[in-house]
């Protein structure tokens, strides 16, 4: 029998136009979740009960969540990040990853799972946390983060329905995303019309910069969902002309390259016992974290061993004590990966199992198993003078303290192999993580 799947669009993160998917054609529908077809009279018998009696219980701390992150969120967000860069990393290869977008596009998946396929997504995704609290305290976070003229950051999310008397989706799934990521609703032929509705949409959430997320709609496709986020931020202190002057990158097998340095003077100075790093803030809630791994410790070990409580330990012992002679390189870069095999390593293997795969909670096809068959990650990201632009598109998918001495000077220059972070600075967690061994320019 001709199997159905769910083929899943997890993020797109770039600079957007925020709209509502505007121009799309005649043959897609803007639904509300109770417009869908057939999910009343299937909530009955696949319905999520399970997942509402345990949202009920844990709806108290998602409140108090939503004033204020909890470390245990922020501990499993940074081990998540962190699991996901070092089974992606190459050596050699430029990389980086959007965690929030992955994150999001699979919970909203998750919220239709079952049975060990449930299970296995609560693993990887939130190291055991059960669905409904994970659902809750991600959407919380993610309402928090800041947006302003000078640090833009846009979330948007839809979930797009094959227009099909096979295809039956519960009302329940589609309304707790829509409530938890305010995720819009589309119903479509999944034609070429279809291909081209998508690839405007994410085309206009990312203001052109990925025109094209999907090159063609199989034939046994079901449903996408999409997620979408925006980030556009300045400096806090912007690099003048004379704070720009050729360097020399030396990547990891020894090769150099010319390229445009951009130095400056930073207050926050990192240090452990196989890192120097420097923070540098963005305008309103964010900065561009830099992690250099100490001479003799090459990008790949370092990359191995990093941890969440590493990653947190850097930034809350940030110290002030220091002057940091900074440089960063000027570079952009575009990176794209399959994770279907990422994410198969790191436990979740029935999601992508025709057979084992349990989405009832999402609805059911007539014509066989619904069940993810690929999730692509894209991003971008380019540095340069006034700030940072940075996105990515996925298919499924601080105060100074007064010295009365000289400070003792830090020299931090990225001219060789670096991880790099954009973190909300008031949770430390990472937007972005990055590695770069050569530059782009």
């Amino acid at each position: 029998m001709k199997r159905k799947l769910v083929t899943i669009l997890i993020g797109c993160m770039t600079l957007g136009l925020f709209g509502c998917g505007s121009g799309l054609s005649d043959t897609t529908k803007r639904l509300t979740p109770q417009q869908s077809e057939d999910s009343e009279q299937n909530a009955d018998h696949t319905g999520n009960e399970d997942q509402q009696a345990e949202a009920d219980t844990t709806e108290k701390k998602a409140e108090d969540d939503s004033t204020e992150t909890s470390f245990g969120y922020q501990y499993r967000y940074c081990q998540f990040a962190l699991n996901l860069l070092q089974q992606t990393y190459e050596d050699g290869k430029n990389e980086m990853i959007s965690p929030l977008s992955v994150l999001t596009a699979l919970t909203m998946t998750e919220n239709g799972a079952k049975g060990d396929t449930l299970s296995q997504m609560e693993q990887v995704l939130s190291d055991g946390t059960p669905v409904g609290q994970q659902g809750r305290e991600l959407s919380s976070y993610m309402k928090k983060l800041a947006d302003t003229e000078n640090a833009h950051l846009n979330i948007a999310n839809s979930i797009w329905l094959k227009d099909a008397d096979t295809l039956h989706v519960e009302n329940d799934f589609l309304s707790e995303n829509s409530k938890l990521f305010d995720a819009e609703i589309y119903q479509a032929p999944f034609d070429e019309h279809t291909l081209k509705d998508i690839n405007t949409w994410v085309s206009q959430k990312t203001e052109k910069m990925i025109p094209e997320i999907l090159e063609k709609i199989e034939d046994n496709s079901v449903m996408y969902l999409i997620n979408a986020i925006a980030f556009d931020a300045k400096w806090q202190s912007p690099y003048e002309k004379e704070d720009v002057e050729s360097g020399t990158f030396t990547s990891e097998n020894g090769a150099q390259q010319t390229v445009d340095m951009m130095y400056s003077t930073e207050a926050y100075y990192l240090e452990d016992d196989s890192t120097t790093g420097f923070i540098r803030p963005y305008e309103d809630g964010y900065s561009f974290m830099a992690l250099l791994p100490k001479e003799g410790i090459s990008i790949e070990d370092y990359i191995s061993h990093l941890s969440a409580e590493k990653l947190i330990g850097l930034v809350e012992n940030a110290s002030t004590d220091y002057e940091v002679d900074a440089a960063i390189p000027k570079f952009k870069s575009e990176y794209s990966i399959e994770l279907k095999d990422t994410l198969q390593n790191m436990g979740m293997t029935d999601a992508f199992d025709e057979e084992q795969a349990d989405f009832r909670g999402i609805g059911t096809s007539d014509n066989g198993n619904i069940y993810i068959n690929m999730v692509l990650h894209k991003t971008y990201i380019e540095v340069d003078e006034q700030g940072t632009k940075a996105g990515a598109s996925t298919v499924v998918g601080m105060v100074e303290s007064m010295s009365l001495y000289e400070p003792e000077i830090k020299t931090v220059h990225l001219d060789r192999p670096f991880v790099y972070a954009i973190i909300d600075t008031e949770t430390q967690m990472p937007i972005f993580l990055g590695v770069t061994e050569s530059v782009e320019e």
